[in-house]
């Protein structure tokens, strides 16, 4: 019979998270990880395999925790275009927030990554594919229901929506303000006759 872990698996997963979202994958070296964490290397690894595996679980941890705003917000509006408007207001909230790191984890945390890291690269490709492809679901669902335009276009919408989320992420992480960057938004969503 193995060891109890002497560490609190959640603590540790948030404060890699903390880490990889702050400093990148490749930045994040294990030694710091270890710090961060207050876990030993040793014991990293027993818990939770190699760091790629540990940034897989942070991503997870990312994906179902700090970016649950972008689900509830598609889900719960009762129009397409107000769903819209909440996730990219909502995400504003959280990319330019004062208690972590600035950004999103899932744009930034993998970005000039050298050969090494293609598997983490990919990792965050799929979950900012599958956030698109949820919001053209979404824009579909309105389509359907007659509250947005039949000639949308559902995946061209999905792509500006997701250049525009992803613009804002790199915006907060360079300072942008939150008031700034909810002007921008305004803009930007203004520019598309489907939003009120």
């Amino acid at each position: 019979m193995g060891r109890q872990r002497s560490f609190d698996t959640g603590h540790a997963i948030e404060q890699a998270m903390l880490l990889f979202w702050e400093r990148g994958y490749e930045a994040a070296s294990m030694a710091d990880l270890s710090a961060a964490m207050g876990v030993n290397p040793p014991s990293i690894y027993a818990a939770f395999g190699n760091k790629q595996a540990l940034f897989e679980r942070c991503a997870s941890h990312y994906a179902q925790n700090i970016a649950a705003y972008a689900p509830r917000a598609l889900d719960e509006e009762a129009t397409a275009a107000k769903a819209l408007r909440r996730y990219v207001f909502e995400a504003i909230e959280v990319f330019s927030g004062q208690e972590r790191p600035k950004g999103c984890l899932l744009v930034s945390a993998a970005t000039n990554c050298g050969t090494a890291s293609t598997g983490a690269q990919k990792l965050l490709a799929g979950y900012r594919q599958a956030s698109e492809a949820m919001v053209a679901a979404r824009i579909r669902r309105g389509i359907e229901d007659g509250d947005m335009p039949a000639a949308s276009d559902p995946d061209l919408l999905a792509k500006y929506i997701a250049v525009l989320i992803q613009g804002l992420a790199a915006q907060a992480r360079d300072g942008a303000t939150a008031d700034a960057l909810h002007s921008v938004a305004e803009l930007a969503l203004g520019q598309v006759a489907v939003f009120p």
